[in-house]
């Protein structure tokens, strides 16, 4: 008897080891009535979703035609629209952040702060414009109870306020804020080509402090801002407050698109020999953020996720039942107690006939994956 007893005892530790171990991310839900969604972010309280909402056409952004939808997060998760056009009349909005700390004077912690723009955008007729000079590109603060617009300001080539440098924002896609409240945007340099003074194309990451953010938001042109240059086009940018570093990713476009994940610490943004390699020659990335327990999570352009595991490899993570994404975009995360967390995952294009695409898909991952 004590012999069958043990068998059962050690079962059932082998099942809830197997069961913790091979645990598979699930869909809890998917929120739909999106208009090409592209960017997800939590509230820091875990309170509110945003989705940003990057209307397009056949060949390029519909101009005043973005906007933000919100939803409120309760306890399960369960997710409650607030409001389809929570903002509205936006050109080309690409990613979203919350500031961490004031902008004396401008704006208080925990105002939304958007990043929009692009000189790709669509005329009426179908066509793509020929100049993008009158057109805004820059940053955009608002209240995230109410919507309303706090500040904006323009940091296009045509703008009076002047980034450090000779390379303004031209068609940035990316945003992140470390704990210190100096944002990082990603820009891809693209369409340079489309503004009355032609820009070079240039892909370039750049760093402004909050003393920066105040100039700029009072109309001055910010002095203590950082500029890097990097070869490949960046898709996404996250800070990891453990390591104090700025995560990006990169897709290199010459021949086969390949995607790179690399990290930089805050101190060392400056110095373009400090970039360090996360992983590389993987396919092509879309975006990317980190695990509560510091794990890079990776979706590619094919709509998978995974992990890097070395400096060229990476494991698929896989869903019960099998999926994939449909063209995802830059995902939310929220962490739950024990480890699992939850991630919102735009979801931009798809065959309406197959209910993919225009839609943000709610996936519980756990702790063990």
């Amino acid at each position: 008897m004590k012999i069958l007893i043990r068998f059962f005892v050690l079962f059932a530790a082998i099942s809830t080891i197997r069961i913790t171990y091979g645990a598979k991310p699930v869909v809890l839900e998917d929120l739909t009535g999106f208009d090409r969604p592209v960017s997800a972010a939590f509230s820091p309280d875990g309170t509110s979703l945003f989705v940003v909402n990057r209307s397009r056409g056949e060949v390029g952004a519909r101009r005043d035609a973005g906007s933000i939808t919100k939803f409120s997060v309760v306890e399960g998760p369960d997710f409650k629209l607030a409001s389809k056009q929570f903002i509205v009349g936006l050109t080309a909005p690409s990613d979203i952040d919350f500031l961490p700390v004031d902008l004396a004077g401008v704006a208080p912690a925990g105002s939304l702060i958007l990043v929009s723009g692009t000189p790709l955008i669509e005329t009426e007729d179908g066509r793509m414009i020929k100049d993008a000079s009158a057109d805004f590109i820059g940053l955009s603060l608002y209240d995230p109870t109410t919507g309303r617009l706090i500040k904006k300001v323009d940091l296009g080539p045509a703008s009076d306020v002047k980034l450090k440098g000779e390379n303004p924002l031209v068609s940035p896609n990316s945003i992140t804020i470390d704990r210190s409240g100096s944002v990082y945007i990603g820009d891809t340099g693209i369409g340079g080509n489309l503004f009355k003074n032609r820009i070079k194309a240039q892909p370039v990451i750049y760093r402004i402090s909050t003393i920066g953010l105040v100039d700029m938001f009072t109309g001055k042109s910010p002095m203590d801002v950082g500029v890097m240059k990097i070869s490949s086009i960046p898709g996404d940018i996250s800070y990891q407050s453990a390591e104090d570093s700025v995560f990006f990713v990169a897709n290199h476009i010459q021949g086969a698109t390949k995607g790179s994940v690399f990290k930089v610490a805050r101190s060392d943004f400056h110095n373009v020999m400090k970039i360090q390699t996360v992983v590389r020659e993987l396919t092509a990335l879309s975006s990317m953020r980190l695990t509560p327990d510091g794990k890079v999570l990776l979706a590619t352009n094919k709509g998978e996720l995974i992990v890097p595991r070395g400096r060229k490899a990476s494991r698929l993570i896989r869903f019960k039942p099998e999926m994939t994404f449909s063209t995802p975009g830059k995902f939310a995360m929220l962490p739950e107690p024990g480890g699992a967390f939850i991630i919102a995952v735009p979801e931009e294009t798809g065959s309406a006939g197959a209910g993919k695409g225009q839609r943000v898909r709610i996936v519980r991952v756990p702790s063990k994956f």
